[in-house]
């Protein structure tokens, strides 16, 4: 089995973060399980050569991913079975993009799309598609953003009311803002670089305080949102996701 990922830079100020291609050649049809957990971005997937099963172990249900399509913000892992020969582009999108997305935003869902021609036949040529698609569809939600820097809201946000923010939260996620700052807690945990590969790896070096008291309260959270323990995660290969997150990761450090 050979895989493959390339990245190429995106438009940050566009929400978009950044392009991507993936493929996975082999010399007969096989299956990857990938493992997908909670991240504050959005993924465009355009499915070029092959088949993608989506696994929502909570609702019970198995669906083939469409050709083209948009990975909602999701608050519950899920498992995707990648049936090789494989060629998948991507983009990754942030929570700027879904301030300026022309369709209803709902948590937990893959929204159909038609973003790219049937010409596309490098990460180049898909890139162009994509950030013209976005830029002649693009419709500004709100007048001013909603965050000043990560998830710090705007002088314009935080003087509404909770009830008026309920809805705007609602409006441009589908999510609440406690639900974000559970993924954010999440995600900031898995940024840090930790080496689980220890026989007996201290988890407790790697918690923040403010966030997680002890590492039970680590446990139950992230067990909660990912389907795993901490150490369990890291065991497991997801290799779409690790590049991603590697990418996403990078991605923020240089901005």
């Amino acid at each position: 089995m050979k895989i493959s990922f390339q990245k190429k830079a995106g438009y940050p100020t566009e929400g978009i973060m950044f392009f991507w291609l993936m493929k996975i050649e082999t010399k007969s049809p096989a299956e990857v399980v990938d493992h997908f957990v909670p991240e504050l971005f959005y993924d465009f997937f355009m499915v070029k050569k092959g088949n993608i099963h989506c696994v929502d172990g909570k609702q019970k249900s198995r669906f083939i991913l469409p050709r083209q399509t948009l990975r909602t913000l999701h608050t519950r892992p899920l498992t995707m079975v990648l049936s090789s020969p494989l060629v998948l582009f991507g983009a990754r999108l942030s929570l700027e993009f879904s301030e300026s997305f022309w369709e209803k935003v709902e948590a937990n869902r893959f929204l159909d799309q038609a973003w790219v021609g049937k010409e596309t036949r490098n990460l180049a040529s898909f890139a162009k598609q994509v950030r013209e698609y976005i830029r002649a569809h693009r419709k500004n939600k709100f007048p001013y953003p909603m965050f000043s820097k990560r998830l710090k809201e705007s002088d314009w946000l935080v003087n509404f009311s909770p009830r008026h923010k309920r809805r705007l939260y609602a409006e441009a996620f589908g999510l609440s803002r406690r639900e974000l700052l559970n993924i954010h807690n999440v995600q900031s945990f898995l940024e840090q670089t930790c080496d689980f590969a220890a026989r007996s790896p201290r988890i407790l070096h790697y918690l923040n305080p403010d966030v997680y008291y002890d590492q039970p309260h680590l446990n139950r959270s992230f067990k909660k949102m990912t389907g795993f323990s901490p150490v369990e995660y890291f065991e497991a290969s997801s290799i779409l996701q690790d590049n991603l997150m590697s990418a996403s990761y990078n991605e923020d450090s240089h901005r």
